[in-house]
């Protein structure tokens, strides 16, 4: 690539896939797993891993890094673990997105240690008690306890491990102002929070058994799905969606004899 003046420019950023393919499946020389994390955390510090993973059909490894080059990528790859297995096939690829798009970020992530977020960990939601508010998120929606310390009132709950919880804060006098009143400002609002359930209208259903006043029914949603909004006793609404299920398709009639 080019500037106007015809000077040599900055290289498009590209994604290089290197691919290992091995005809055993029961093959006992291929890298330990430990070695395997330990490159791969290398190339992911030095911001270059855009994914990787094990390869079935046919027998292999898959990985993908960023490089501005064929040279480059080789020399970010030159401590592979697969590089010198013998009796495989090691191809590296090139990905140019400027031809067949950009579905993946290339840009790189920040370095560890330099302050980038890693994970979303729990989303705050203010109510006034904190038994009853425990009870219903529970018995309701289904929630576990994750994490608790009734010294403090601090209070996590979510749907599994792994996943995003909800802390359940309940707004204290001897916090002061402005940090109480806005705490109690944020109460009975729309939270932004938002559900994926596996039946809009079963959820519905059990809202309603469980004395929840719906502000309207299911709706329909123009990209397919459907969604419901609720909310818990204090007024905090959510909204829960249920992505389109494709029609299963049609068996063709049997030939008749």
């Amino acid at each position: 690539m080019t500037g106007e003046a015809g000077r040599p420019g900055p290289k498009p950023k590209r994604l290089y896939a290197r691919l290992v393919r091995w005809g055993d499946p029961d093959r006992d020389d291929l890298p330990t797993g430990r070695v395997r994390r330990q490159f791969a955390a290398g190339l992911d510090s030095a911001g270059r891993l855009v994914g990787l993973g094990r390869l079935t059909d046919p027998p292999g490894d898959l990985l993908i890094v960023r490089a501005r080059d064929r040279n480059e990528a080789s020399r970010v790859l030159r401590t592979d673990p697969y590089r010198t297995l013998p009796n495989t096939v090691y191809d590296l690829l090139v990905w140019d997105p400027e031809s067949l798009g950009t579905g993946v970020n290339l840009e790189p992530p920040p370095a560890r240690g330099s302050g980038r977020l890693t994970q979303l960990q729990r989303v705050a939601v203010v109510v006034r008690d904190r038994a009853s508010s425990m009870a219903w998120y529970r018995g309701v929606l289904g929630l576990e306890v994750r994490a608790e310390d009734p010294e403090t009132g601090f209070l996590e709950l979510s749907l599994g491990k792994g996943v995003v919880a909800l802390s359940l804060v309940v707004p204290r006098p001897e916090w002061g102002e402005p940090y109480y009143s806005e705490a109690m400002g944020r109460m009975g609002t729309r939270t932004g929070i938002v559900f994926e359930t596996d039946s809009v209208n079963a959820l519905a259903l059990r809202l309603e058994h469980a004395g929840v006043r719906l502000p309207e029914p299911p709706q329909a949603e123009p990209w397919g799905g459907r969604t419901i909004r609720f909310a818990d006793p204090d007024g905090n609404e959510f909204l829960a969606f249920e992505v389109a299920r494709r029609p299963a398709p049609r068996r063709a009639p049997a030939a008749r004899s």
